[in-house]
């Protein structure tokens, strides 16, 4: 038999599915951080926007993509006692085919959430969003203890765990797979002033891959910590990509100067050039 849950709301969830008519809601931690769940699919039972919040900084929990959408749902458990760590369940929808028909999927997934700094720990199949709150840490109803630990794989063992692939591409689908969280939220869990090498890798493949949009946005959060040469030819061309030509043409015109200034101008791509005017 199928375990009923309240959500936070007038949601039932049962098990995997849920149901109900849902307005925006939220949780909130004990300093006043804020995950809010908003734009409510009647048809699917999720919400498809959880947003993370505190002081002046805000972003999207999980990414959208292009053959991808990401649902939610939290019940009347979720929050911790601390009010440190939320449960999350996280549906995505995506469609399969088989060269003759196309076959909508779905999978579940139950994330734990730091209400902290908005980083998504650790994630599980979606049976483990059915139990309670113990002593800190989290009890399935099948047994299971839960630590409130980071799992999500570090940047330096993502790009290990891609380098055996050879095709450019592929090697940005398989960090897309594994970067299921917004780049926002991975980097709350790895901080760009701790992995600048990294990082900017991962946000190669992920430009290599067609996402430029999630690439400039890890540029973005390394520019902050500290300029390198190699990054502004990295905005530069994710820019270029995303038509943002003005500014990308400043970017190849700093990264220009800087080889030049280093000796290293024989080594500039012949795009640079043509794109900095």
């Amino acid at each position: 038999m199928l375990k009923a849950k309240f959500f936070i709301g007038t949601c039932l969830i049962f098990s995997i599915g849920s149901f109900c008519n849902a307005a925006d809601s939220s949780l909130t931690s004990a300093d006043g951080a804020m995950l809010k769940f908003s734009s409510w699919d009647q048809g699917a039972a999720v919400w498809k926007r959880a947003t993370f919040s505190k002081m002046n900084d805000s972003y999207d929990l999980y990414d959208n993509g292009n053959k991808t959408s990401v649902g939610v749902g939290i019940n009347s458990d979720s929050l911790s006692p601390s009010k440190k760590y939320a449960l999350v369940q996280r549906t995505v929808f995506g469609e399969l085919s088989n060269g003759q028909e196309v076959v909508a999927t779905e999978n579940n997934y139950c994330d734990m959430v730091s209400m902290d700094t908005g980083c998504v720990l650790l994630s599980r199949s979606a049976e483990a969003c059915s139990g309670s709150w113990k002593g800190g840490n989290w009890l399935t109803d099948g047994g299971e203890v839960i630590v409130p630990n980071l799992e999500t794989i570090s940047p330096n063992n993502l790009i290990k765990s891609v380098e055996p692939i050879n095709n450019a591409s592929a090697k940005g689908l398989a960090v897309k797979d594994q970067l299921f969280m917004g780049v926002e939220s991975y980097m709350s869990c790895y901080p760009a002033s701790k992995n600048v090498q990294a990082l900017n890798n991962i946000g190669f493949y992920l430009a290599q891959a067609g996402d430029d949009s999630s690439a400039l946005r890890i540029y973005r959060g390394i520019e902050v910590v500290g300029k390198r040469t190699v990054l502004m030819l990295n905005i530069a061309d994710s820019l270029w990509n995303l038509k943002e030509t003005s500014e990308a043409a400043k970017y190849y015109k700093k990264y220009s100067d800087a080889m030049i200034a280093e000796g290293k101008a024989g080594k500039v791509p012949a795009r640079v050039a043509e794109r900095a005017k």
